[in-house]
Order: structure tokens, then sequence, then C-alpha cells
């Protein structure tokens, strides 16, 4: 299990919604939760950890739902599943069902240029003329986003929080937020250009605006009277300002170790962006509801909003309006701010939902569907997705001949091979042929989900020419440790010799 490893004692509070979890989904999900507050795990180096953590999943027959470490690092007050977050960026779910919805009432298309809506900011904004709806809200208008920091060395807002405590609690209207990235930043790329993406939150002020002008009232009124009423979110507010207690929100702290508080975050620095605060309960009813198209009138809707373009960024391979796809039928969004970090996100095929956060910047939500899903792998709910990817590189490796192009170490760089004198043929159920240069080989092979491993058997003595390689050969096949498929159907075998990494190219023969 991922999580195992970890002596860190955390007492997990099982909450009243907690019921039938089998015991090895449970032990799975429990080591998750560990995982976020863990500060002395191996985990914590390189994704942080936070005073508290709540996890939560709702699937047809269980529901796991428990929180561990505190709400308070002074008082040590225990965290509790229902307590208030601040859900960050999956707000842009929030913004882009409005948009959507706006869009089935004929107020705007996606396929609209930002200068139809918000002509004057348009006039200001680099590219404004031609940027269309549609890019800001799948993120590949390259638009600066405002939290950046920016070329001209001017810190982003909320990047200049961190060592001012004035800046922390200092509110923005949406305008002065997108008065800071005209003033201050410099596009991206050109809007729509081919394979470029970039996340940005002010495309979402924008979008934000945009609804503001055509519903003529805040947004906090749009997003209680679309969303909230209906979907009976009662314990969720769009929040423009400093938290006041009685939103419910527990002490927030930017990271390990826990020195700098952010409690007193101005959430008008998030506004269209990241501005709700809400509870698990309440995200677990959004997300079943827009996955289920409930929030939508028009069949095409979700599907516009389902319409994802390549991120280039292996957390979010593909995003849509508003809706990434984390991993193949999990969709969601992650939020952080500077207290908290969260994740919201629905099993699509299982029909699981995931609702997670924590209060810090830093910490393993940020990876929240994907250690969740693993999670749920080694708890038998997720099939092992390596066992589904071995039998397609099986396929792929068996009765092709494989001639070797290339070898790489990071002693000599790279070099190229003749591919006529080095190959290898894979034969079920566990046998080979190859051509080590002047010298026939023969051997049998194994592949345990994606650990290859080769042994060579018998081979011819002939003498070779002085410049053969065919005992190198041999010896990188005798070590091999894994292979794949590459994206132009080349196939790369990894000798680990001793710590030594050789990587071999291969070519199918024609």
């Amino acid at each position: 299990m991922l999580f195992a490893t970890s002596a860190y004692a955390v007492d997990i509070t099982t909450c009243p919604t907690d019921a039938a979890v089998p015991m090895r989904v449970a032990e799975a999900l429990d080591g998750v939760l560990t995982a976020a507050v863990d500060t002395e795990g191996p985990l914590s180096a390189a994704f942080g950890a936070a005073p508290g953590a709540v996890l939560s999943l709702q699937a047809p027959d269980w529901t796991y739902a428990r929180a561990a470490g505190v709400t308070n690092l002074e008082t040590g007050q225990p965290i509790s599943c229902d307590m208030a977050f601040q859900i960050g960026s999956n707000t842009k779910m929030m913004t882009a069902a409005v948009i959507l919805q706006l869009q089935e009432e004929g107020a705007l298309s996606l396929d609209d240029r930002l200068a139809i809506h918000l002509p004057e900011i348009a006039a200001g904004l680099p590219n404004g003329d031609v940027i269309t709806l549609r890019q800001l809200a799948n993120h590949t208008a390259g638009v600066f986003s405002y939290t950046d920091n920016a070329p001209d060395g001017a810190p982003g807002i909320m990047e200049g929080d961190i060592s001012d405590p004035d800046a922390l609690r200092r509110g923005f209207t949406m305008t002065e937020l997108v008065d800071f990235a005209i003033e201050h930043g410099e596009p991206s790329f050109s809007p729509g250009a081919e394979g470029q993406w970039a996340y940005s939150n002010s495309g979402y002020i924008l979008l934000g605006l945009i609804i503001e002008k055509i519903e003529a009232r805040p947004i906090a009124e749009v997003f209680k009277a679309r969303l909230f009423d209906p979907l009976v979110m009662e314990d969720t507010v769009y929040w423009n300002d400093v938290p006041t207690p009685e939103l419910g929100l527990p002490r927030a702290y930017l990271g390990v170790p826990f020195d700098i508080e952010t409690t007193d975050w101005n959430m008008s620095q998030g506004a269209a962006a990241g501005a709700v605060v809400s509870t698990a309960a309440d995200m677990h009813v959004f997300i079943q509801a827009l996955m289920s198209d409930a929030l939508f009138t028009v069949p095409d809707t979700f599907d516009d909003m389902q319409d994802t373009v390549p991120t280039g960024s292996p957390g979010i391979p593909a995003y849509g309006i508003g809706l990434a796809e984390k991993a193949q039928g999990v969709w969601g969004h992650g939020g952080q701010t500077l207290g908290f970090q969260s994740e919201v996100a629905e099993f699509s095929e299982q029909g699981i939902s995931l609702v997670g956060w924590a209060t810090s910047s830093q910490n393993i939500m940020g990876l929240g569907a994907q250690v969740v899903s693993q999670a749920l792998v080694d708890g038998g709910v997720l099939p092992d997705p390596s066992i589904a990817a071995a039998a397609a590189l099986r396929e792929s490796l068996v009765d092709t001949e494989w001639r070797l192009i290339s070898v790489a170490d990071p002693e000599t760089g790279e070099q190229a091979m003749q591919p006529e004198r080095y190959s290898i043929t894979f034969v079920e159920p566990g046998d080979f042929a190859g051509q080590a240069d002047c010298n026939r080989l023969l051997g049998g092979w194994n592949l345990d989900k994606m650990t290859l491993t080769i042994t060579p058997g018998p081979m011819t003595k002939a003498l070779c020419p002085p410049d053969s390689q065919s005992d190198a050969y041999v010896g990188w096949l005798g070590t091999t440790t894994s292979a794949q498929i590459d994206d132009a159907g080349h196939l790369i075998l990894t000798s680990n010799d001793d710590g030594m990494f050789t990587l071999l190219q291969f070519e199918a023969a024609q």
C-alpha cells in the first residue's frame, strides 16, 4: 500500500456518515488521510502536510468520512468532517456552470469574443479583441494570471501576501484584479495557439465580471440563486472579505512548519476564481449534481463542459470548461488558497464522489484524485491500471521483430546502432529469439505488470567484427527491468546494471 510506510501517530476521527466501508478500503484511505497531516513521514518533504484534514468518499454501497489532526495548533481542538473549508479553484466549476446556464438562456455563447461583453476591458487587455469566452474557460487564452509574480518584478496578488500581513488582508474588486494583470503581465501565448495551455485565474475573473454584467447583481447572489439554493447547499457561501468566525473555518497555514498563519487571507483575492466556502457534504451534493447533468436543461450543455483540451500536465491531462479530467473517467477540479488544499471529483464509472481538504496550501490533497485512486486500487475497488497496461504492452511486444536503433546511457549519451545487427522477437508464452550482431541468441522473458525480465540463454559463438557490441547487447538484455511503447511506436527497454541505467530503443521491422 502506497501510504502504509509512515510511523506517524495520528488519531483519526470516524464521522457519523461513515458507514459500511470495506476494511481494505478503509485502511488504504486512512493512509491517505494520515499522509495529509504527517509532518515527519516520507511524503512530507515532497508534498508538505497540514495541521488538519478531512477525506470523504460516497460510493453506492458505502461511505468513508473521516478527519485527522486539529483545527487550532494552540488549543489542539480536533478537526471534524462537517467543518467548512475554502474550496479555492473548485469555485471555477461553479463559475463555469453559471456561464453555461447563461449560454442555455441565450445571454452569451462560449464562442463570443470577450469584447462583446466587456469592451472597455478588452480594449486594454493584450489580445482582448480576439479572445473568446471558451478560451478563457479552458485556459487557452494565454492571459497572464494575476496570482503569479509578474514579468516586471511586481509580486503577484497572493504571492505578495506571504510576507506582508497587510497585503494578506487587502480586499480587491474583480476589476482591480484584472487591472493588475493588464498593467503588470504579458500574454503566455496567442489565444488558441495550437498545443498551448496555461492555467490563468485572470480568465475566470473576466468570466465573473461577465456574469455580474449580464445578471446585474453581485456574483455572490448569482451563485446563491442559481446553485446553492436549488441544490440546498445550506453551508456554502461565496465570500468576498476576510473570513469571520461565523463561517466556522479552522485556522490555516502556508505550510510546514506552520510558522506563517494565513487564516485572515482576504477571499476577494480569489473572487470568481476561488472565493467559495463550503463543507464536504455540500461539495458532494455539488459534484454529484454536476456530473449527473442536473444543473443544465439542454442536453448538449454538459458535453460542452467535458469538451477538453490537452494540458501537458500529468496531474490534469485534459481540461474542459471549468472541469478537468484527472484520469480516464475521473472528473472534477482541485483548489488551493493560501491556507487550504482541496480536491473534488467523481469516479464516473464507479459512481464514487470524492471530497478532500486540508488546512495548509501544501499537502497531499493537492494530488487528491491521484492518491485516492491508488488507495482504491489497493482496496480492490478500482482495477489496477498496470494490469491493463501490461496486457496492452504484451500484445504489442509479441510476434514482432524489434530492431535496435539506438542506445543511451548517462556516461556516453545516445549512440546509433545498426538495426540489422541487433534484434529481439518475443514469442508466447515466454521465449525469445534474437540477433546479437553475428550471433543468434535464444532465451526466455517474463512480464509482471510493467516489469520485464529477460533471461538470455544459448548463443552461437561466431567471431564478430572488432566494432561488435554483441556481448554488451546480451548484457543489456539480461539486466532489463521495464519496457514501454512510446508515442512513435518504438519499444523502449530500460536496463539497470547496478545503478547504471541504459535505454535501448527498438523499432518494429517492416
